[in-house]
């Protein structure tokens, strides 16, 4: 009991202390220049296709919080920009967790876009200063939610806009951002806090990490890993105060959400909640991949960690939506010149089967129609397309799909529309809001060979009196057990010191 009082006392002090201090740096600081301190490392071109792309290595200034005073640390980055382009749109780029920036990626995508693209690496990073990244400092929040690495690499984007808006190839009035994954969580941050974005793509990213955790998602080994469970003070905190959630509702420009449906860091009602949270939402689209995870794309694994290599058909998805937001909100695209409704979906009972179909009312040209479909909690989707067509509803009779197992109350399903403005342009995709049956928990994959908490005997994610109960109950067996804790074959005094050393952790 003592345990928990004293996370709750020090949540509840993170907590006023954030009251007390605001979250996020004013924006004034963030535009400030002249701490900037932007150094050019080297400079160089690469042809990417029949591209040159100019490549400058930099550094400037931002922020980490460490023990709740601010210090300046500088960050590495890649700016990329076409040779041809002297003035134009640019697009800060954001990596996920264990990243770093990358020069050659950052000319690609501005070679892809036609954009030039600041590629940053988050503190501790590449070789940007600053704490070295280790995965405790996800949840160092206590005493204050700044010092979460989660923080400092949005601050470091925001600041990453503030270097193109020094760059005289920069029009300031056209600057975005995309990220990944933890990138996409900076994203959406920025989005949130920083008012200068004019369009933003996060991709396998989203708010929503209480309710992601609480669903057995894998925030939870990356907590287990620090010896903390979802229920540790610095956990809740952090989904208290960072978590993108919370900027969810001030985002400033028109947000492109993509991730897929069997996500299992951001599974599918966290990114429905996150988009739901967006303010006027007719600004935002989504775009969710089936049969598409956080990037576990492996063949050869028995069940139930086996997923889908499902890469091809993903990364055409998400590039054609970059390519859509970005040509539409930032270079005035032809090929782009409106943003279409959000389509919709439906599921209806027809001769006892469950009939299928999407709406949408678009200026552009609808290449084809499908509805995704699962009755296993998102675990697997099935796929049909849409074969009839009256006025804007594309939609199909005869599934083959008993409605006794395909049903409004137990199954996920969202149309997808795949689009072109002429024969000639550019693809693209767009889906509805995928529907979520009552009461839905997804099922998320367990990760092969997951961190466990050190000492968790019982696996409740709380090393307690019941694991050293356990080891003491079982002491001098021999062979196979969970409470042989370091794997020797014995449950002997290294186990017991693995229980009693990490005795109260993740409670």
């Amino acid at each position: 009991m003592a345990k928990t009082l004293g996370w709750g006392l020090a949540t509840l002090l993170a907590l006023t202390a954030t009251q007390a201090q605001p979250l996020w740096p004013p924006q004034s600081m963030l535009n400030d220049t002249s701490t900037l301190n932007v150094q050019i490392i080297r400079q160089w071109t690469e042809l990417v296709g029949v591209q040159q792309i100019q490549i400058i290595e930099l550094r400037y200034n931002s922020w980490e919080c460490v023990n709740g005073q601010l210090q300046t640390i500088p960050i590495q980055a890649f700016y990329a920009r076409p040779v041809l382009l002297n003035y134009g749109a640019a697009v800060v780029l954001a990596h996920g967790l264990g990243a770093q920036a990358d020069a050659s990626a950052a000319a690609r995508f501005a070679a892809q876009h036609g954009v030039a693209a600041l590629y940053y690496s988050g503190p501790g990073c590449g070789q940007s200063g600053g704490r070295p990244f280790e995965t405790r400092l996800l949840f160092d929040t206590i005493p204050d939610p700044r010092g979460s690495w989660f923080w400092s690499h949005a601050v470091a984007g925001s600041r990453a806009i503030t270097v193109l808006t020094t760059l005289p190839a920069t029009d300031p009035n056209r600057i975005g951002m995309s990220g990944y994954s933890a990138g996409a969580m900076a994203t959406l941050n920025v989005n949130g806090f920083d008012n200068r974005l004019r369009c933003a793509v996060a991709v396998s990213g989203t708010g929503g990490l209480r309710k992601a955790a609480d669903n057995d998602g894998w925030m939870n080994h990356l907590l287990r890993a620090c010896g903390l469970s979802r229920r540790s003070a610095p956990f809740q905190v952090l989904c208290d105060t960072v978590d993108p959630i919370h900027q969810a509702r001030t985002q400033h420009a028109p947000v492109m959400l993509i991730n897929g449906a069997q996500d299992e860091f951001f599974p599918i009602d966290s990114t429905l909640d996150t988009f739901n949270a967006f303010p006027n939402r007719d600004r935002h689209r989504i775009v969710v991949i089936p049969n598409w995870d956080h990037g576990l794309f492996t063949l050869n694994l028995p069940p139930p960690y086996e997923t889908f290599d499902n890469r091809t058909f993903a990364d055409a998805h998400v590039e054609a939506a970059t390519r859509f937001w970005i040509g539409r909100h930032l270079r005035n695209d032809g090929n782009y010149p409106n943003v279409p409704p959000m389509p919709t979906a439906v599921m209806q009972e027809f001769l006892g089967q469950a009939s299928l179909g999407g709406e949408l009312a678009t200026t552009y040209q609808v290449v084809e129609v499908h509805v995704y479909y699962s009755n296993d909690g998102s675990w697997l989707y099935g796929g049909q397309r849409m074969t009839d067509r009256s006025g804007n509803l594309w939609y199909k009779l005869a599934t083959g799909l008993p409605w006794s197992h395909f049903n409004p109350g137990n199954t996920v399903y969202f149309s997808e529309f795949r689009l072109r403005n002429s024969i000639l342009a550019p693809e693209f995709w767009m889906t509805s809001l995928p529907y979520l049956p009552p009461n839905f928990r997804p099922r998320i994959r367990p990760m092969p060979n997951a961190p466990r908490l050190q000492g968790d005997v019982n696996g409740d994610d709380c090393v307690d009196d019941a694991d050293l109960l356990e080891v003491l109950f079982r002491f001098g067996e021999t062979g196979a057990h969970r409470a042989d804790l370091n794997g020797d074959g014995v449950i002997d005094d290294a186990d017991l010191l693995l229980v009693l050393f990490h005795f109260g952790n993740g409670c």
